[in-house]
């Protein structure tokens, strides 16, 4: 990250923290009031990420700045932040998309996961991280999670490995609050859950977690690794995912009954 976007950061973030306190708000009201996480404000107040346009505007308006705050965001600079340069272009496709699907054999997608869980993953896969940079990130897939939340979201399929549901993640209190994200998730028209039980004896979804995105009427094949992320449009390739996927579902257990799985897995951490 750039000394000169981070010193840009800090400036805006002094800024909010200041209008904020002086309307009598936590970073908790505030974050509730535009639907995003404390954890988000508290990454913004801090400097340690930027803040998007919109996010920008729906504060302006709810703390009554008059444009103020629009204005330094835009005069310091803006930036995403939150994600690592080789993801953003995927973030805004997420944001625009009609449709995902996604096979995840090894942990929750990062639209369904809570905080908690989030930062268990991205503090283990980034040992060499700070603790800000770990804070940003957190708060940059947070953030991403809010076109679950829009008037039209899109709609959304997950088929995860029952080793998925079943790794303790962060601890048994993590790991539980994590499973009532996915099952209250679950219950919304626009989200289905599936889940492939370990004892199948076919397991098409071994190769690796991918995820399909359909914006704007061109479906993108997105996968990814620890350090990297690739985008393919080639038609070819992704009708192959395509077909894929339709094989895990295929020896995935239906909605239903992922559910009921997905519930016992919980009542074991309690």
């Amino acid at each position: 990250m750039g000394d000169q976007a981070r010193a840009q950061w800090v400036r805006f973030g002094r800024e909010l923290r200041r209008v904020r306190a002086q309307q009598g708000m936590t970073q908790q009201q505030l974050g509730k009031s535009v639907s995003v996480s404390y954890a988000m404000i508290s990454a913004i107040e801090r400097g340690v990420r930027g803040a998007r346009r919109d996010l920008v505007e729906q504060i302006d308006h709810l703390l009554s700045t008059k444009g103020s705050l629009l204005r330094l965001w835009e005069t310091v600079g803006s930036s995403s932040g939150g994600f690592p340069d080789w993801f953003r272009s995927t973030a805004d496709l997420e944001q625009r998309a009609s449709e995902i699907k996604t096979s995840q054999p090894l942990l929750i997608h990062g639209l369904l996961q809570t905080e908690g869980y989030a930062r268990t993953i991205l503090r283990d896969g980034r040992p060499t991280d700070t603790e800000a940079e770990i804070d940003e990130l957190v708060a940059g897939r947070l953030e991403r999670q809010a076109v679950m939340e829009r008037d039209r979201p899109p709609s959304f399929l997950m088929v995860l490995d029952e080793t998925a549901v079943r790794r303790p993640v962060g601890g048994r209190e993590i790991m539980k609050a994590q499973l009532t994200r996915v099952l209250e998730a679950s219950e919304r028209s626009h989200v289905v859950v599936q889940v492939l039980p370990q004892a199948s004896a076919n397991n098409p979804a071994l190769n690796g977690p991918f995820t399909l995105i359909t914006a704007e009427e061109t479906e993108i094949l997105y996968m990814e690794t620890p350090l990297s992320g690739t985008v393919i449009d080639a038609p070819r390739i992704v009708g192959q995912y395509g077909r894929l996927l339709g094989d895990i579902r295929g020896v995935a257990l239906p909605p239903r009954e992922s559910r009921v799985l997905i519930d016992t897995v919980r009542g074991e951490y309690s």
